[in-house]
């Protein structure tokens, strides 16, 4: 799959180390972010009928909620949320989205003032932009040193 430039620009714009663990990924958010991220596992019920993952801002930090699956799975959902994060996309205010609905009692809970998201470019546009930012992150997670070949492996061309 080839990568976008914002694509591109954003995962540079990270500073990661060369081949970073999720948790690496995860401080250079945060550091972007300029809140604490924390994780949750949700449901179907939580979530919403179709829905794997949102992200949520509170004043103080963001919340990112994912459906369980398999690991890859969900630490893609996780990447994905987390790029509407990188590519700086904004919600509307959580009772102008969902009034009256499950989120909206939360937010009123939980001080969550937003939740994320993208309006402020066409929603498939966004989604679009967040998913390849999301596989450009899990290219660069899931990339391994080169490894040198061994005499054996030279020798019988393995």
């Amino acid at each position: 799959m080839e990568q976008s430039k914002l694509t591109v620009d954003v995962i540079e714009a990270l500073n990661l180390p060369p081949y970073p663990s999720l948790s690496d990924l995860v401080v250079a958010v945060e550091k972007k972010y300029g809140k604490s991220l924390v994780f949750e596992e949700g449901s179907a019920d939580s979530l919403g009928e179709g829905v794997t993952g949102h992200w949520i801002d509170t004043p103080d930090h963001g919340i990112v909620r994912y459906l369980r699956g398999a690991k890859a799975w969900s630490v893609h959902v996780v990447l994905h949320e987390v790029s509407h994060i990188l590519l700086g996309h904004k919600g509307k205010p959580l009772d102008g989205l969902i009034a009256g609905s499950f989120f909206s009692g939360i937010g009123k809970r939980n001080g969550v003032s937003w939740m994320c998201r993208a309006v402020d470019v066409p929603l498939d546009e966004a989604e679009a932009a967040a998913e390849n930012l999301a596989f450009g992150l899990a290219q660069v997670l899931h990339a391994t040193p080169a490894k040198e070949a061994t005499k054996a492996e030279r020798v019988f061309g393995l």
